[in-house]
């Protein structure tokens, strides 16, 4: 059934692919990265993993110190339990249904955190109409598996699909705040999005071509997903064309904080000579 609508839509819901208990994991360690932080500054985070405290930290951490916030989010990109979901045997299996032989990471994993009080000036609040496929540049049957910390209703910021789009090949682009969108020129009606309400544990998986964007409502509450973007290392022509990655990481070799750290400062970690 999901390689069915995948092949015919561009895009299918897994309904319950990835247990609450895992999920739980994940929202804890999530949790605990903005917690701690709130902490340093001397803010009390509100306990709990349920979605309103949740939505107070990060708008409270966000209030308090952006640059905090930001690292923070950042950070949770690297959680080792936001990479074993997306490993998980029943995304691995999914991969397979719909013909993904080889799942090759072409990045790692994107966390979105989205409400109205965590606006920031002059950059990117919804992600705007776009295909994938344009930042990937991968296999042609790329895909990417977006799946919700919590139920996410049509007042949550949903994800909205246009069915079909997948068809339609590599749409024009324009440069965006969000880094790209479909230009206006390509851009389809309103009426062809259509919004995926989805519950906790539900997994959407849909082609690097499908027309996507950010659902326009959205409450207090933060809306928080998991996204992850596979390419097929089998497929002939990403073969064909050398395997391209258009990510550059590389790392600053300068100090972020000069003189840190010393012998002092790793002696609670290892001791003394």
């Amino acid at each position: 059934m999901i390689a069915e609508a995948f092949r015919r839509d561009g895009f299918a819901v897994a309904a319950g692919g990835v247990p609450s208990a895992e999920l739980d994991v994940v929202a804890d360690d999530i949790r605990g990265v903005f917690a701690r932080r709130a902490e340093a500054l001397g803010l009390r985070a509100p306990q709990g993993s349920d979605h309103d405290a949740f939505s107070q930290l990060l708008l409270g951490l966000f209030s308090r110190d952006r640059a905090s916030y930001l690292a923070a989010a950042r950070q949770t990109q690297y959680l080792a339990s936001v990479h074993r979901i997306g490993l998980a045997p029943a995304i691995l299996q999914m991969l397979a249904e719909i013909g993904v032989a080889v799942p090759s990471q072409s990045t790692r994993p994107v966390l979105h955190f989205m409400a109205d009080g965590l606006r920031i000036e002059n950059g990117y609040h919804k992600t705007p109409a776009h295909q994938d496929w344009r930042s990937v540049q991968g296999s042609l049957d790329g895909v990417t598996l977006w799946l919700p910390l919590y139920d996410v209703g049509l007042e949550d910021y949903p994800l909205e699909v246009v069915p079909g789009s997948h068809r339609w090949g590599l749409l024009p682009s324009v440069d965006d705040a969000f880094g790209h969108r479909i230009a206006d020129s390509a851009l389809p009606h309103d009426e062809a999005f259509r919004p995926l309400p989805m519950r906790r544990g539900d997994v959407a998986v849909f082609s690097g071509f499908l027309v996507h964007r950010t659902g326009a409502r959205g409450g207090k509450r933060v809306r928080i997903a998991l996204s992850y973007r596979f390419n097929n290392a089998a497929d002939a022509s990403y073969v064909d064309r050398n395997y391209p990655v258009p990510y550059r990481y590389q790392a600053d070799m300068t100090l972020l904080r000069e003189g840190f750290p010393t012998a002092d400062d790793l002696s609670p970690y290892f001791g003394r000579e």
